[in-house]
């Protein structure tokens, strides 16, 4: 009680006083004062916890399939905000427990939680899932996961140890998690992408995945997507990936407004609509209905859940600023920055006026070289760059002057100085404002920027009521205090 307690009142007051959300602050106060504070609430979700990992694509498929446990009559305990590592899960435990310490003993009542990839192995070892799905893996924050065959052993370590009546969905198209199933002890469950009008002949320079995990030869690709995710074998050794049950065709992209798509399941084809933008969505809302297709819902709530969700924190959130509309959208590692840049570019209309922003914070990752792997060539045709910004907004620069996206003619020494429209600004929410100056009226400003300069710019944008704040103080459960 006294560690519940105390996590709800740290919740309490840090939105009260709007220093954040506390979704990390409640779980380390609760676990300081009862370690056993996770496994102890963790064991009384009488229907178990489902587990969700990867680089790209967590938060989303979450908001799928929670809202498609929901519109089902489950209680629903998850981590919505994207804390995703041990102390996030451990606050949304603590905040849906009552002032007893006690989950309570509704039937109906089901974990499904966001797992940071490096953060896998702990919660594994904890929670005890019952289901578990795996995204993707791309190249993220080198800093802390190096390359990905660091993350790739990490997984298998975690999921050999996996009780074999947990069930591991995974990513057939992605070969470091179609692997996986060789550590499963359990049931593996794959879903992929068949759809040859979206195929392209060979991989991409940004790929991460080139060769076969069993014998580390290269892979001969027969199509890929993006990335590295595609249809692949092995010549030297034979490995292919897992059949997948669940397969996506037919996909239709409208620009920014959404995707539709077709899903052949064993039970039969189902056609689903999303408001989510970007080819990349269709693997979220396929993931998310095939974790509800082993949970056992009737997979009508998930083609109404995947209609109703809207773009989590910051992936393509809009704002009317004035008379301009502003469009943010966070990037992180290549193959998200590439997807990015494709989905605006695809969008008819004037060339798009865009903002990059990038930091080296800790929650960035301190090593920014992947930037070079990031297609900015893409920009020379339908882009029209207003303003790079940011701790590391010179990197930006040079990066964009190789990629012939800016001239030589540029003054670089000047970090205010503005040539041909284009601006190099440290100060996010300065560049914002100049750039915003700079647009006629009824265009629309892309920021795409890493995490912390998107936060600074959000906040600022909450501040002169341009957008809601994400957290709501009202939303805040009031401690009970016994």
């Amino acid at each position: 009680m006294a560690a519940v307690n105390a996590g709800k009142t740290a919740r309490y007051m840090s939105r009260a006083l709007g220093r954040g959300g506390g979704s990390t602050l409640p779980g380390f106060l609760a676990q300081r004062i009862y370690p056993g504070v996770v496994e102890d609430l963790s064991q009384q979700i009488l229907q178990g916890c489902v587990l969700v990992t990867g680089t790209n694509g967590k938060t989303t498929t979450i908001r799928i399939l929670a809202d498609a446990l929901h519109g089902s009559g489950f209680r629903v305990i998850t981590n919505p905000e994207g804390s995703n590592l041990w102390r996030g899960i451990a606050t949304a435990l603590v905040i849906h427990a009552n002032g007893w310490g006690k989950i309570g003993h509704s039937r109906g009542t089901i974990g499904v939680f966001e797992v940071d990839e490096g953060a896998l192995h702990q919660v594994v070892a904890i929670l005890f899932p019952r289901l578990i799905i795996v995204t993707n893996l791309f190249r993220d924050q080198l800093d802390r996961y190096f390359e990905v065959d660091f993350v790739a052993h990490l997984w298998s370590a975690a999921l050999a140890r996996l009780s074999p009546s947990t069930a591991v969905v995974l990513n057939a198209d992605d070969p470091q998690v179609a692997y996986l199933r060789e550590q499963i002890p359990g049931k593996g469950i794959a879903f992929d992408l068949d759809d040859a009008k979206w195929a392209r002949f060979g991989l991409e320079h940004a790929a991460d995945s080139r060769r076969c995990p069993r014998c580390h030869h290269d892979l001969a690709y027969e199509v890929s997507y993006f990335a590295h995710l595609g249809h692949y074998v092995c010549r030297e050794c034979g490995w292919k990936p897992l059949d997948p049950l669940f397969v996506a065709k037919g996909v239709e992209i409208e620009g920014l407004k959404g995707v539709h798509f077709r899903i052949s399941t064993p039970d039969g084809d189902r056609y689903f609509d999303t408001h989510l933008a970007g080819f990349y969505n269709y693997y979220n809302a396929l993931a998310a209905l095939t974790r509800a297709a082993c949970l056992g819902l009737d997979l009508s709530q998930v083609q109404e859940a995947t209609k109703r969700v809207s773009g989590a924190f910051e992936r393509l959130e809009w704002a009317w600023v004035g008379e301009h509309e502003a469009c943010l959208v966070l990037v992180k590692n290549p193959s998200g920055f590439n997807e990015a840049l494709r989905l605006i570019l695809s969008a008819g209309g004037a060339s798009k006026r865009m903002v990059f922003a990038l930091n080296d914070n800790g929650p960035d990752g301190r090593d920014v070289s992947w930037i070079w792997d990031v297609d900015f060539e893409l920009c020379q045709k339908g882009a029209c760059l207003a303003a790079v910004s940011g701790k590391r907004a010179q990197d930006l620069a040079l990066r964009l002057k190789y990629a012939e996206v800016i001239g030589s003619e540029d003054r670089w020494g000047d970090k205010t100085a503005l040539s041909a429209g284009f601006l190099i600004e440290e100060n996010v929410v300065r560049a914002f404002d100049k750039a915003m100056d700079r647009i006629s009226v009824g265009e629309t400003l892309y920021v795409l920027a890493s995490y912390t300069p998107m936060w600074t710019l959000r906040r600022e944008l909450v501040r002169r009521g341009h957008l809601d704040p994400f957290w709501h103080t009202k939303s805040a459960q009031r401690p009970v205090v016994l």
